[in-house]
């Protein structure tokens, strides 16, 4: 029964979900809700590129090859209001940022 409450509250939006990255690379607009948990077990840290493909996709917005961001939340023309940002040394993820 616990099970069927968190995959309503996920379909509604409701509150924050564990990450899942199908879901994150499939529905961008559902990204919001996996934020806290990628911060809370800081998922991306310590990851390499190859990694960070793999579970958040390939289409970062790449600033740098020490900077990739992927959009969090955006409005209805795809202008972005919040990025997760990833920063590298060298290969390997050493810290994210909320933006």
């Amino acid at each position: 029964m616990p099970n069927l409450i968190k995959k309503l509250l996920s379909l509604l939006e409701i509150g924050n979900h564990q990450f899942d990255s199908i879901l994150w690379k499939t529905r961008p607009e559902k990204r919001k809700t996996l934020v806290n948990d990628i911060f809370k077990f800081k998922i991306p840290i310590g990851k390499s590129k190859k990694e960070i493909r793999e579970l958040f996709g390939h289409e970062p917005h790449i600033y740098t090859s020490m900077t990739w961001s992927y959009p969090v939340e955006s409005d209805q023309f795809g202008n972005t209001f919040l990025s997760l940002s990833l920063y590298f040394k060298g290969e390997i993820v050493t810290s994210i940022r909320l933006k």
